[in-house]
């Protein structure tokens, strides 16, 4: 795949799935879009200029669909793109290259496999579930996801989905400030890390959103158990 092609995309729905985050669901009009999970692609953002504003955003959704994807959007108060994609209604053309990035789903994989994520970091650990989900169905999958409080919450249905079709498959939510009748987890995901029985069960770790939360982990993980970087993805999604 040329990775400089340009490829225009059909807004098929827009999504406010929070407060603060968007959905959109896309289509490719002729061409194929083939990615592997854990890829995002740049989303040219129109400046009124030659050149647009180049955004990257990681793929939410499985990677066997070759006509489409889906992507999460965080808004950004003045943000170029966050205004861009807040004017969208559907039925668009929107313009993007990839796909990029090289954090892919290690195979053969560990007996668990743990999921940090905040924000919409979500995104790229979404695409490796739905991609995986019938190829490695008893594995042991833990995530956590990191949000600020109640309003934050998002794709509590699908998860749930994912937990019907996966036997060993678990969530929670993270919640760093939550209402006083909150009964999940509370603080920060990276808070809950002895709660995964790592150190008596082969562990793969992926990470995607704050890079605090990849620090700090980093530092417990790679420094303090010395634990092995092969098992051990990061990418950081301020």
């Amino acid at each position: 795949m040329n990775l400089r092609k340009i490829y225009q995309m059909k807004v098929l729905s827009v999504k406010d799935l929070t407060p603060s985050v968007r959905e959109l669901r896309v289509s490719t009009f002729e061409d194929e879009f083939q990615f592997r999970a854990g890829q995002f692609v740049m989303l040219h953002v129109p400046t009124g200029e030659e050149k647009p504003a180049l955004r990257a955003y990681s793929i939410a959704s499985t990677d066997q669909n070759k006509n489409g994807f889906t992507l999460l959007f965080k808004y950004v108060e003045n943000g170029k793109a966050s205004e861009f994609v807040w004017k969208l209604k559907g039925d668009e053309t929107l313009q993007f290259t990839g796909p990029f990035g090289k954090v892919f789903f290690q195979e053969p994989p560990t007996d668990q496999i743990v999921f940090f994520n905040t924000g919409t970091g979500l995104s790229q650990h979404l695409s490796y579930l739905e991609s995986k989900k019938h190829q490695y169905p008893h594995l042991k999958y833990r995530l956590f996801f990191g949000v600020r409080n109640e309003s934050e919450i998002y794709y509590r249905e699908q998860l749930e989905k994912l937990r019907g079709e996966l036997p060993g498959f678990s969530f929670d939510y993270v919640l760093s400030r939550p209402g006083e009748n909150w009964n999940g987890l509370k603080g920060y995901v990276q808070n809950h890390l002895d709660s995964t029985d790592f150190e008596n069960t082969p562990t793969t770790f992926y990470l995607c959103g704050n890079g605090g939360m990849i620090k700090e982990l980093k530092q417990k993980l790679l420094v303090e158990k010395n634990w092995n970087p092969k098992q051990f993805w990061a990418e950081a999604f301020d």
